[in-house]
């Protein structure tokens, strides 16, 4: 980035329909087709190495392990406390 700018929350809708049934899979459809300046971390996709462990509505999780649960409420996701 050409300047270091404060860490805060975005919102994206995004069609489940066309995406897969879990959290990671949400979270790469948003960089690849809605914001390629989202950042995080994964590698296994088999909740093996822990790479994507973050806070999702409010609970520590990985996201490659927990399905998206249909709801009228966003789903909150933050960096680990």
């Amino acid at each position: 980035p050409d300047k270091m700018a404060k860490p805060f929350l975005q919102e994206y809708t995004i069609d489940l329909k066309s995406c897969g049934p879990m959290i990671l899979d949400a979270l790469i459809k948003i960089k690849d087709e809605v914001d390629p300046t989202l950042t995080f971390r994964r590698s296994c996709r088999e909740g093996i190495c822990g790479s994507c462990a973050m806070n999702i509505n409010g609970k520590n999780g990985l996201a490659c392990l927990l399905y998206i649960e249909p709801s009228p409420q966003p789903i909150e996701i933050q960096p680990l406390p």
